[in-house]
């Protein structure tokens, strides 16, 4: 499992290359354009009496430079219509505008670095953003009860989108095979879209992070579970398919738990357990946090095997 310095690093090295190569672009372009010897002239020109214009003092003479670069200008117009490129060819063109490919706007991540990040952890989590299901593709179809589905998905959109919410959790509950897992990875491609920081984290793969966790130096212990504490939206996939480690899997499932709601932050849950093996598996901390009404969402999808209706 790559831990939070390790995403770092890729995504310091994700965005510094695209800031270079959008700066490349342009700079590559103007070089060539410069082989024209009319472009080149009259680049050169504007540049000069730009200088000179950052010299002048006096009124008259400021107001004679900005005449003569405003005509050398359009005459420079001119000539690159008779080339392959424009003047918006010889300025950086960022794939994000907003943040011009920094990550940041001011002291906040842009919703382009949140979803670099999110895809960091998705690839590491075994998962492609191109194969996730959307939901504007479901087939309600063949579901046992589409009318009743169709609301369930609607719920599930409205809590990925909407901000704010004052009940953090949304629990999903069900026997093998009626969709739990599906209808959490359209949660994470809306959330994906919509630029929101999420991980998703199948339980077996959690509970190896909080082992690392726990057997980590104290110098390192922040930078592992750090991520699962404080990303927007958290994905545990098929909690109860892991096995329970001895003062690992309950202490810490129940320090994420806590930690997010205390925070207000989105967790999903998809398990085959009912609310009472949770319980008695788990302890009553992890209970309380996981259906504490007041908290979460808690929905329980019936119906048969769809992978079996597929086939």
């Amino acid at each position: 499992m790559i831990n939070k310095n390790e995403i770092a690093i890729q995504l310091n090295n994700i965005f510094k290359l695209r800031r270079q190569t959008a700066k490349q672009v342009a700079e590559n372009n103007l070089n060539t354009a410069l082989q024209n010897k009319d472009v080149h002239d009259s680049f050169y020109a504007i540049r000069s009496m730009q200088i000179d214009l950052s010299r002048a003092t006096d009124e008259k003479t400021i107001k004679e430079y900005k005449s003569k670069i405003e005509a050398e200008r359009k005459k420079l117009r001119e000539v690159l219509a008779k080339t392959p490129f424009k003047k918006e060819d010889f300025i950086p063109h960022y794939l994000c505008p907003k943040c011009k490919d920094t990550g940041y706007i001011g002291n906040e991540k842009c919703s382009c670095f949140k979803l670099e990040q999110s895809k960091l952890y998705l690839q590491n989590s075994g998962l492609n953003t191109a194969d996730l299901p959307s939901f504007d593709n479901i087939k309600y179809d063949i579901f046992e009860k589409p009318e009743e589905t169709k609301k369930l998905y609607s719920l599930a959109k409205e809590y990925v989108e909407k901000q704010n919410l004052a009940k953090c959790n949304f629990i999903i509950c069900g026997k093998t095979g009626v969709g739990k897992t599906y209808l959490s990875q359209c949660m994470l491609n809306d959330a994906i879209n919509n630029g929101i920081y999420t991980i998703f984290a199948p339980a077996y793969r959690l509970n190896e992070t909080m082992l690392n966790y726990h057997l980590a130096s104290l110098n390192s212990k922040k930078y592992i579970l750090e991520p699962y504490l404080t990303c927007d939206m958290l994905i545990i996939d098929d909690l109860g398919s892991e096995n329970i480690l001895t003062n690992v899997t309950r202490e810490y499932l129940y320090l994420i738990l806590d930690s997010r709601a205390r925070d207000n932050l989105k967790t999903i849950i998809t398990t085959n357990l009912t609310p009472e093996q949770i319980q008695e598996i788990y302890d009553s901390r992890v209970f309380s946090r996981m259906f504490n009404k007041q908290i979460g969402i808690i929905v329980n999808m019936t119906g048969d095997d769809l992978r079996l209706k597929i086939k």
